[in-house]
């Protein structure tokens, strides 16, 4: 995935809005990329859960894979593809900073329309796409209109869908901690389940994204098992509007301090 860069400034990317209290901390981990590399994903569903998982519109028979996630037992979002910085292909339909409004709406039908079941979208790539300001609002007033959420991945410090959800009056929410930035570490997704476990004490809860990888698959699997008995509640990505307080365009992240 791109890789988030530091924040600059003393204004956060993102608040919390919510004081810590005496219930346990939650812990949402949500599993990217799924649908493309068929046998990691169908490996991935075997995880001990809750678990949300997010699949890429453009995977070959995803309607189906992610019909088969839901009766697993886990959470299905849309992965939609974004435009990034640099020349890192999204991959097909995916949406643009160059596009008309008709083309950008008819691409995000196109992606929205392979398949159902889905409860929210986060962002695949986007880094210049999250960034620009009037392209997040006509997104999160399509999604808002079609009763879903928007869980910003958060590929740029830049993103502008903070601002864009408070101009709106809508609700959105945004990963804390990248498992798998580092491919192929073990010992990185350990470092970066920890500072989730970290922001989950520290704050109420945390938001995790990972990848089907085998690295990551092979340090999360056990992890899963064993958070309860450390006193974690793992939960659903659309838990966390049930934990959201503050008003309408309140978005939710750890504090920049808090990431490595």
């Amino acid at each position: 995935p791109e890789r988030l860069l530091p924040p600059v400034g003393a204004q956060p990317a993102y608040v919390r809005p919510i004081a810590k209290s005496a219930i346990r901390p939650k812990i949402v981990v949500i599993i990217d990329d799924m649908g493309i590399d068929r046998k990691a994903s169908e490996r991935a569903l075997t995880l001990p859960g809750p678990l949300t998982f997010s699949f890429l519109p453009y995977a070959r028979g995803v309607d189906e894979f992610a019909a088969a996630a839901r009766a697993a037992g886990g959470e299905v979002m849309l992965h939609l593809p974004m435009e990034p910085e640099g020349a890192e292909d999204p991959g097909p339909h995916a949406l643009s900073s160059a596009m008309t409004g008709s083309d950008f709406v008819r691409a995000l039908d196109w992606n929205l329309a392979r398949f159902d079941g889905y409860v929210g979208v986060n962002n695949h790539m986007g880094s210049k796409l999250t960034a620009d300001i009037a392209a997040m609002k006509t997104l999160l007033g399509y999604l808002d209109h079609k009763g879903v959420f928007f869980l910003d991945s958060v590929t740029t410090s830049d993103t502008a869908v903070r601002s864009a959800a408070r101009e709106l009056g809508v609700k959105v929410f945004a990963r804390d901690v990248f498992l798998d930035a580092e491919a192929g570490s073990e010992d990185a997704v350990r470092t970066q389940l920890a500072l989730a476990e970290r922001i989950a004490r520290e704050t109420g809860y945390a938001v995790a994204i990972g990848h089907p990888r085998k690295e990551t698959l092979d340090v999360l699997g056990p992890w899963l098992t064993t958070a309860p008995a450390r006193g974690f509640d793992l939960v659903y990505a659309s838990d966390l509007k049930s934990m959201q307080g503050g008003a309408g365009g309140q978005a939710v992240a750890a504090a920049p301090a808090l990431r490595l």
